[in-house]
Parts: structure tokens; C-alpha cells; sequence
């Protein structure tokens, strides 16, 4: 075999460094050797074991399936020889550069995604491989090595690797996966995918595994398996329960009934069609949108309410009412204790147990409290039971006493300054102890 026959990349392209490589073949970045070509960059892929037939069909199969694509979220193909891999020559092919990290090594250093986003990457996901099951393509080998989310990001997701996959155009040629053939990979075992079925070209698998991209997006681990050793579905394993349980309660529920279908062994009873999954995950999105919008309601209610001017004169109205309706109660009680045997208070509120001041009525239209606090004594039939109504006036607070229709102003202050307790204090009693020598008839 020539030199040139073992290298007919040689021809038109010039590589510039190995990027990567897997069991299928080893990638390099080229840039053509053709001046006239516009000046970018672009992937070789060459086959890692050019004699194996099966490995020679497979790159065949990807080939055929990326010339007949024409999507945003799939690399372009722009030339290859696959067409001879009934031959011994070097099988090659040339994409389009995807410039980014894949799924994976992303959350390789980085935490696991909120539902949001990792929504809208499956979703994005979905219309890719919706685009492919149009054409009649499987792609089987969905998982996060095979995704590379363009310029790192993660709206932007890209699928490569369509070596496995079923085009039904080629239904009747010569490079169709061998019956017993197990297809799949390790990120997410099927068994519609597995040597003994006969369900392989079913796209329904694509879309499970798309489920399984969404659930490693969350988690951070790969689901593995549909169910594990002890019967339990990825969902509902320890580990991964651990990072479920930061979702809110609503969400979980949602997304763990997304789960429940997604992965049940009977593949007639998980995620049927695309458009069907894709609204079940924008219904997510939905509630976490509804979540965010109600913290931002949240948010702007008190924003409002703290910055308005008509509440911080509300606030200082409360804090002075409540002040002043501690004063009345317990000058009362030191009134009638300085009176004696016989004496005691009366209230239109209990507040022995509790001392409840600040579960004051207040008539906020108005700016207004009333409260009554009194003297009586056990030997009459009558209590000193005055009404006291506070109210705002412009900048200040008027605190009014009221005995059988007859007012006395006992205090004036402002909202925002503090009372003079000191003076009213002396007010008050000389106002009780006129009230009892009144009750007594002295």
C-alpha cells in the first residue's frame, strides 16, 4: 500500500492537531490545504481500525446519514470516501468544526443544571432528533460524550456520532447493524436496543435516551440502567435523590412523573412522541417560571409598600399607637394599685395573659385607634371607664380621652419624633385619680 493510499486525507487537508478520539475512530483538526476555501476550521475523522468491516460500514452508516442532514444542531459533512469501505483504502471523513466542550465535560467541573436550563437543552435536544426521525434516521447513541454544546453553551447543544445509527434509506442495502449486535452504549442500557430484540430501529429509544440526557443534566450522574438491582428506577435511588430534593416540592412532583414514564422497562409505556415529552418538560419550565414570577411579585409588592411614603407614615402611626396603649394600660394598673384594697382595672381587651399591645385595632383609612382602659371597685356599681381615641393629624398624633361625651386632649406629637412619656404620664394619673374621686362621690 502507497503512502499516499494510507493517508488520501493527505490530498486536501493539512492537520493541525489531534483533538480527540474513541472507540470508533481518532479526530483531528484540519484546515484544507486550498487556499480558495474559506478560512476555517474543520474535523477529520479517520477509522482507528481500517480493517474491520464492521468498523468500515459503521463510518458508511454515519456518513450516510450526516449527507442527507442539514440542521443547526448537526455538524456538517463535507467530504469523505466511505463510499469504499468494501475496499482496503483508508476510510475517512470531513464535518464541520463544532468549537465547544461536550455534556460531559462540562458538568465535569461545574455543578449539575437547574431545571430551567437543563429544560431548555433537552428541548433544543428533542427538535434535533425530531428533524432526524422525520428523515427516517435513529440516531441510538444518544448520550452526553455525543453532545457538544456549541461555544460552551448550554442552549446550544450539537450531535454528533451517528455511527450506530438506522437510516431507512439504507433498509434495503448492505450496511445494516448485524442482527446480533448489541447497540446502545453504557450512559443508558435498553432493552429494546440489546442482541435479542427485535426493536432496535425503534425511535422511541432516542427519545428515552434524551430523558436520560435531562436526567444527567439534574443529577450530575448517568441513569445507567432502567431499573437497578433492588427494582428502583435512577430516579428514585439514594444518590439521586440526594440532588432532587433541592427542586421545590411542586416541581418534584412534575419532574419525578416525567421520570416515572421515562423510564419503565416497557417501552409502550414511556414517552411515545417527541411533541408529547417536549410539552411535559415546557410544563416544567412553566412552574419554575411561575416560582421565579411569584418571588418577583414578592419582591416588587415590598419594594412598593417600603418605599411609599403614605406606608412609612403608617409604620410610624402603628409603633406611636402602640407605645401610647401600653402607657394607658399600665397607668391604669398603677393607679389602681396606689389606691388600694377595692381597686382594680377594667378593659374592652384581655390583656392580663398576653400583654397584646401590638394586636391593636387600628382603622388605617383613617389613621385612627380607640381603646378603653379604666378604674373600678368591687363595692360600686360603676366603672371610670373612659374611651381613649388616638388619630393622625398631618405630621402628628392627637391622643384624646373621652368621659360621658366630654373630651380632654391629653398628648400631641409627632409621627416620626418620640412622645414625651414623662408628661403624659403625669397627665394620666392626675386623669385617673380625678376619675375615681368622681366614682367614689368624694
Amino acid at each position: 500500500m502507497s503512502k499516499q493510499k494510507s493517508k488520501p486525507w493527505d490530498e486536501k487537508w493539512e492537520i493541525v492537531k489531534p483533538i480527540g478520539g474513541g472507540g470508533q475512530g481518532d479526530t483531528f483538526l484540519v484546515k484544507p490545504k486550498d487556499s480558495t476555501i474559506l478560512s476555517q476550521s474543520f474535523v477529520l475523522k479517520k477509522l482507528k481500525n481500517q480493517k474491520d468491516p464492521e468498523r468500515r460500514k459503521r463510518m458508511h452508516r454515519e456518513v450516510a446519514a450526516l449527507s442527507t442532514l442539514d440542521c443547526p444542531g448537526i455538524p456538517r459533512l463535507f467530504e469523505s470516501n466511505s463510499d469504499q469501505f468494501d475496499s482496503d483504502v483508508p476510510l475517512y471523513m470531513v464535518g464541520e468544526f463544532i468549537e465547544g466542550k461536550t455534556l460531559s465535560q462540562i458538568l465535569d467541573s461545574s455543578p449539575p443544571m437547574g431545571i430551567a436550563d437543563a429544560v431548555n437543552l433537552v428541548l433544543k435536544l428533542l427538535e434535533t432528533i425530531q428533524y432526524c426521525h422525520n428523515l427516517g434516521i435513529v440516531h441510538r447513541d444518544i448520550k452526553p460524550d455525543n453532545i457538544i454544546m456549541r461555544r460552551d453553551d448550554i442552549a446550544d447543544p450539537v450531535v454528533i456520532d451517528f455511527g450506530i445509527s438506522f437510516n431507512e434509506s439504507d433498509a434495503d442495502g448492505t450496511i445494516l447493524t448485524e442482527p446480533w449486535q448489541q447497540l446502545g452504549n453504557r450512559f443508558l442500557a435498553l432493552p429494546e436496543l440489546q442482541v435479542s430484540s427485535s426493536m432496535q430501529r425503534d425511535p422511541r429509544a432516542d427519545i428515552t435516551q434524551c430523558c436520560g440526557i435531562w436526567f444527567f443534566a439534574i443529577v450530575g450522574s448517568p441513569p445507567v440502567t432502567l431499573l437497578d438491582h433492588e427494582g428502583r428506577m435512577p430516579h428514585q435511588r439514594p444518590e439521586s435523590q440526594k440532588a432532587l430534593s433541592k427542586i421545590p416540592s411542586d416541581l418534584l412532583a412534575k419532574v419525578n412523573r416525567i421520570f416515572d414514564r421515562a423510564f419503565g422497562t416497557q417501552i409502550d409505556y414511556r414517552w411515545q412522541s417527541i411533541p408529547e415529552l417536549q410539552q411535559a418538560l415546557t410544563d416544567c419550565i412553566s412552574a419554575t417560571e411561575n416560582a421565579h414570577n411569584a418571588e418577583q411579585y414578592i419582591a416588587q409588592i415590598q419594594n412598593k409598600v417600603s418605599t411609599s411614603s403614605d406606608y412609612a407614615r403608617r409604620q410610624s402611626f402603628k409603633k406611636l399607637a402602640q407605645q401610647l396603649n401600653r402607657e394607658l394600660y399600665n397607668m391604669s394598673l398603677t393607679v389602681a394599685r396606689e389606691l388600694g384594697k377595692g381597686f382594680g382595672t377594667t378593659h374592652n381587651r384581655t390583656y392580663l395573659k398576653s400583654r397584646d399591645f401590638e394586636g391593636l385595632d387600628i382603622d388605617w383609612t383613617h389613621l385612627k385607634f380607640s381603646e378603653r382602659h379604666g378604674i373600678t371597685n368591687e363595692f360600686l356599681p360603676n366603672d371610670f371607664f373612659p374611651k381613649f381615641t388616638g388619630y393622625a393629624t398631618g405630621n402628628e398624633l392627637v391622643l384624646l380621652a373621652e368621659v360621658n361625651g366630654e373630651k380632654v386632649e391629653l398628648l400631641r406629637t409627632p409621627l416620626n419624633g418620640e412622645p414625651d412619656l414623662t408628661a403624659l404620664g403625669e397627665r394620666l394619673r392626675l386623669f385617673y385619680l380625678e376619675g375615681a374621686r368622681k366614682l367614689i362621690g368624694a
